[in-house]
Parts: C-alpha cells; sequence; structure tokens
C-alpha cells in the first residue's frame, strides 16, 4: 500500500509525507519562492533556481555524520536526480530570480529513493501553490533472473542484472530523467523503458484523483492511498 499526507510541516511552502509498504517512508518540504542570491551558484541570476537537499539518516555512519552540510555522495547524487527530474515541471518563466528549495529526508527505505522522492517533491510542490505544468510521476524496474520488475525492493536491486529508473511528466509525454545501468541490449531497453512510461501513465491517474481532493479542500491537508 502506499499513502500520502500534505500539510505536514509547519511553516514550510508546502510539504508531503509518503510511505510505500511497511519500510519505505520520506517527508519533503518545500521553502519559498525566495530571492536568489546574486552570487549563488549554477544558473543565470536572471532564471530560478532549484535547490535540493536530500539527507538519509538511517544510512550515515559516524564518520559521515562528521563530515557535516554537504551530505554523503549518496546523498548528493539523489539530489541531483531530483533536481533533474522535477525541474523541468516547473513554468520557471513564472520565478525568474526566484530560488526555491526542497528538502528531502529519507526515514526508511527498501527499494528505489529516485522514485518515491520524485513523486513525494512533485506533491509537496503542488500543496504549495509552485506554479507547474504537471505532476511528475516516476518508475524503477529492474531485470532479476529475466524477469521485469517494477519499483523492486531492496533485496531484487541487489539480485538485479539490468536497473533503470525514469521521471515522466504526462501531459507533455516527456521523460525529464533517466538512469540505466546494465547490460542492454537496443530491443530490452526500449521495451523496459515502455513498461516504464506505462506505470507512470497509470499512477498519473490516481495522482489526480488526489489533487482534486487536495483542491477541493482548498490547499489544507489531505491524505490518500496512491495505489494502482
Amino acid at each position: 500500500a502506499t499513502f500520502l499526507r500534505t500539510g505536514v510541516v509547519g511553516g514550510a511552502t508546502g510539504s508531503a509525507y509518503l510511505e510505500v509498504g511497511r519500510s519505505t517512508r520520506m517527508v519533503v518540504s518545500v521553502w519559498g519562492p525566495r530571492q536568489r542570491d546574486r552570487d549563488g551558484e549554477g544558473s543565470s541570476p536572471h532564471e530560478m533556481q532549484l535547490d535540493c537537499h536530500v539527507h538519509l539518516p538511517f544510512a550515515r555512519g559516524e564518520a559521515e555524520e562528521a563530515a557535516g552540510s554537504r551530505g554523503t555522495e549518496r546523498e548528493r547524487t539523489l539530489a541531483r536526480q531530483l533536481e533533474q527530474g522535477i525541474l523541468p515541471s516547473i513554468q520557471q518563466d513564472r520565478l525568474k530570480k526566484c530560488c526555491v528549495e526542497v528538502q528531502c529526508t529519507i526515514l526508511e527505505s527498501n527499494g528505489s529513493d529516485f522514485t518515491p522522492a520524485i513523486l513525494c517533491t512533485s506533491f509537496a510542490l503542488a500543496s504549495s501553490n509552485i506554479p507547474l505544468y504537471d505532476l511528475m510521476t516516476s518508475c524503477t524496474l529492474v531485470v532479476v533472473e529475466g524477469r521485469i520488475l517494477l519499483d523492486p525492493t531492496a533485496a531484487e536491486l541487489a539480485r538485479s542484472e539490468d536497473e533503470v529508473s525514469l521521471a515522466y511528466m504526462p501531459s507533455r509525454d516527456q521523460v525529464t530523467f533517466v538512469q540505466a545501468c546494465g547490460d542492454w541490449s537496443e530491443r530490452s531497453f526500449k521495451e523496459c523503458m515502455d513498461n516504464c512510461v506505462d506505470g507512470c501513465k497509470k499512477m498519473r491517474a490516481v495522482m489526480r484523483s488526489f489533487l482534486v481532493e487536495l483542491g477541493e479542500g482548498g490547499g489544507r491537508p489531505a491524505s490518500h492511498s496512491l495505489d494502482y
């Protein structure tokens, strides 16, 4: 079962809590938009900046804790992937010279972190009234002993020969991020990409029903099952 609730972080512009099964839980909060620093890194100071931070407190050891606020390599990598996957869904031309900050804390994980992080962040942004083109959907697929598995567990990820994760914007039929590893043939990779996109399209209808509920509630906190 997949459960989502918005409005869970006091003081944030928007926030969401996502629970997948009984062993993946995360909270995403959105802060801003605020005027971006003139000397900020990344894009032109006249453009919108999306600043994502990922925290994996359950996976940190003492040495990693001592590394400071920069986070672990795993946290930084996931933050970059989150930025790349989410940014195209934001109407950036309406937020010029602004910065939107996303804080994603993964409390517990039993599988791919990317897919639930994309979903939770998308709902947190929607609840914050940040202008969006669409909600982002996401899917992770692995091949284990010749079998295709969607949304794999940690055990299935460990046994997988091939893996692909993508973020998808349904309204534009646009894949905004893809990462693959393994020994893919052209045919098998296309087949798995098609399976991922099909999974994203099924998720979209369920996500839309929650968005309607959120709108009818005037943006007040809401909860919903996202099973599909």
